[in-house]
């Protein structure tokens, strides 16, 4: 009944609350708050996609025109180029692999109808590709025609040889769009669905761009009509183009959709505008037909973007699910928050309810007190026998001792007649503490101070304990005590020296590790200049011999042979430097050379004065030793860099005694106390782990405001043990 009364109490107390009201109140408003950010967090992760989306298509679509322009550009380079040219340019494109969106690419021939029947004779004796020629090709559809667009040239032929003979100037429409082409110059689109059956049918779009003949001039249309040759097309299959440039985690979450609109003067507002065609939808590529369109409209996304295509405007309409752009830490956030905030509240008040109640509960405390004290010496015992803590006390004037039951276990003894005597305190302490002890002790009695220390016992039965002893001086009712306690720290003890031992193994395990590393990169840095290096400089001397022929007969060519020698340039120069990443060559040479040149790269890209004192005789290391010291002046460096703010750095390095000593000063911000002691300080930790592998010594002196100094002495005789503390830190500044 009385935990009745307290709950019943508390829940009126809580509900006529002003103040968990008020919590209340702030709760409700904060959940909107955060349900208000995670929509606009939402609504900003799918414009972001959805702008990406958009760049990739562009991309894409791009690169893809890029390709019929460069075969266009084929042409160009010859009075006459043949079928076997054509097709070999073809196939150095791998389609497959690299464009998998273009189905193929051709070339028509443009023809008058007195060169039709020589024509057709031509290409049947082309032996160029076909031993046997093409003894059946005639130009389709059948007939008589003023002009003639014929597909000559189509690659990949396997999958197109449909196609090949077609007169593309048979259709009105089409033929239209070619003379277009053909007076303006221009790249011309299908802008429709091409539906293309047979064993390899899709749905795609065509793209053709005009071949003139060379050296005649095409500056007005007349000029052009009389120097057309023909004209480039690329056949594209749209799905194929779409999915390859869409990252396919976006259509996991997003639908996408896209529309031709036509020609810029077939956009919306033009006079004789044409209903958009859509081209592609993702969600038919997917079972569930994107599940994220099944949502409502209200819970949709929608972004629509427009995009010119050559001579065509694409549009394309993006839409995603509220709920597929949210994780569900997202979606639960709110509530989160305002159960969070309840709870707060109602935890609040009920501090504050039991700080208001805690003068009754301590009435109540005060009369279970008596009862407790009755209990508290056999809880005493109990507890210092789980924790193996016990009591003693010593009454300096008769030098006697009370021990508690636990003491007694400790030491391995019974109880004696006449209680036990400071004596026999000392007896059980181990030979080589005992004096320590007894020493100690009296200084506690004599001077008031507190005596604490860990030493050794021997138990009755010769076994040996460690213990921890603490004691300073109480009353009782008559006299002055020395109160102390005993605690058995032997599975501590030895917990501690695992723990070193383990220590050690880790670091002599980083040690190794570095090593190791230091191995391995030298081996791929090896790897890449014996191998890499070579392959990209006989890439070179290919390209550079190119790019001599090529320079007077084929200009554009050369244009873009000298672009790849660029490109290979650029990427011997990377290569150069990911091996002095990985291993500087200049270690081969001595650590003078090496340290000189780091300094050399340290001043080039920070643009930091960098001074650099040395002794002029060489120093002698192995290389496991230089290499270690060469990658504590490079972290070195780089935490200047990163932290510092320095505008100069003294580098020292000489001979101290038999150790060799390197000191690197800056005039930066300084390292604040707090800074020293963060975890994440790794760059430090690794200095210190590399110095302790080399038996060395490692100070930092530095102060805010006043730069750093970090100070490295390493033995130069690699057998020389360590007998000097490590990562010292000056804090006097």
């Amino acid at each position: 009944m009385g935990k009745m009364r307290i709950s019943r109490r508390f829940l009126i107390s809580l509900l006529t609350s002003p103040a968990w009201w008020l919590g209340v109140t702030g709760s409700l408003l904060l959940h909107i708050l955060v349900t208000q950010i995670v929509e606009d967090k939402a609504q900003s992760q799918f414009e972001y996609f959805a702008d990406n989306t958009q760049l990739a298509i562009q991309n894409r679509v791009r690169s893809y025109i890029d390709v019929l322009r460069g075969t266009t550009a084929l042409f160009y380079t010859a009075d006459n180029i043949g079928r076997d040219q054509f097709r070999d340019y073809i196939r150095e494109l791998k389609l497959d692999s690299n464009f998998p969106g273009i189905t193929n690419l051709n070339f028509s021939r443009y023809l008058l109808r007195s060169e039709k029947d020589g024509f057709e004779a031509a290409v049947r004796r082309d032996t160029s590709v076909s031993p046997t020629g093409y003894p059946e090709f005639a130009v389709t559809p059948a007939g008589e025609r003023d002009e003639y667009n014929i597909l000559t040239y189509i690659e990949p032929m396997e999958s197109n040889r449909v196609s090949f003979g077609v007169d593309m100037a048979a259709n009105t429409a089409a033929a239209s769009a070619l003379a277009t082409s053909r007076d303006s110059g221009q790249l011309i689109s299908s802008g429709r669905l091409i539906r293309i059956s047979g064993p390899h049918s899709h749905v795609g779009l065509a793209m053709r761009m005009p071949v003139y003949r060379r050296g005649m001039p095409t500056r007005n249309v007349a000029e052009r009509r009389a120097a057309y040759y023909g004209s480039v097309g690329a056949g594209f299959d749209i799905n194929k183009l779409m999915l390859g440039a869409i990252d396919k985690k976006m259509l996991d979450t997003m639908r996408i959709r896209l529309y031709d609109v036509g020609t810029t003067s077939e956009r919306p507002g033009a006079s004789a505008p044409q209903a958009p065609q859509l081209i592609f939808d993702s969600a038919e590529r997917r079972d569930d037909k994107a599940s994220g369109m099944r949502a409502s409209a209200g819970d949709l996304f929608l972004k629509r973007v427009s995009m010119t295509v050559g001579p065509r405007v694409w549009e394309a309409e993006i839409t995603a699910a509220r709920s597929l752009m949210l994780n569900g830490f997202d979606t639960s956030l709110a509530w989160i928050v305002l159960v969070g905030g309840l709870v707060a509240s109602t935890l609040l008040f009920s501090i504050y309810y039991s700080m208001m109640t805690a003068r009754r509960r301590a009435v109540e405390l005060a009369r279970e007190m008596t009862k407790d004290l009755r209990t508290s010496e056999a809880s005493l015992a109990e507890a210092q026998q789980m924790a193996r803590l016990g009591s003693w006390t010593l009454d300096p004037g008769n030098a006697c001792m009370g021990w508690s039951a636990e003491t007694y276990r400790i030491f391995g003894v019974s109880l004696f007649r006449e209680g036990p005597r400071f004596e026999d305190f000392l007896r059980r302490i181990h030979p080589d503490d005992r004096e320590r002890i007894r020493q100690g002790i009296e200084h506690a009695v004599s001077h008031g101070k507190e005596f604490d220390s860990e030493h050794r016992i021997m138990r009755l039965d010769g076994s040996m304990r460690w213990v921890h002893s603490i004691a300073r001086f109480g009353r009782d009712d008559r006299r002055s005590l020395l109160c102390g306690t005993i605690m058995d720290i032997t599975d501590r003890k030895h917990t501690v020296e695992a723990l070193k031992r383990s220590q050690e193994l880790l670091r002599d395990l980083t040690a190794y590790q570095d090593r190791v590393k230091e191995e391995e990169r030298k081996r791929i840095a090896r790897e890449i200049h014996d191998e890499l290096g070579q392959t990209l400089l006989a890439l070179r001397i290919d390209v550079s011999m190119l790019d001599a022929r090529t320079g007077d007969s084929h200009p554009r060519l050369n244009e873009k042979v000298r672009g790849a020698l660029n490109h290979i340039d650029a990427t011997v120069k990377t290569v150069r430097t990911i091996i002095n990443n990985l291993r500087p060559a200049v270690l081969d040479l001595g650590l003078t050379a090496a340290i000189e040149w780091q300094v050399a790269e340290f001043r080039r890209r920070s643009g930091i004065t960098c001074e650099l004192l040395m002794d002029e005789n060489e120093f002698t290391l192995d290389d496991a030793r230089a290499t270690s010291l060469f990658r504590i002046l490079q972290e070195s460096l780089t935490n200047v860099i990163r932290h510092a703010e320095a505008s100069h750095v003294i580098i020292e390095l000489h001979r101290e005694d038999k150790r060799l000593v390197m000191r690197i000063t800056d005039d930066g911000i300084g390292i604040a106390p707090e800074r020293r002691k963060q975890g994440n300080s790794f760059g430090l930790v690794g200095v210190e782990e590399r110095i302790h592998a080399l038996n060395g010594e490692f100070r930092i002196t530095s102060g805010p405001g006043e730069g750093t100094t970090l100070t490295v002495y390493i033995p130069l005789d690699p057998l020389v043990e360590k007998d000097y503390p490590i990562n010292l830190i000056d804090s006097t500044h």
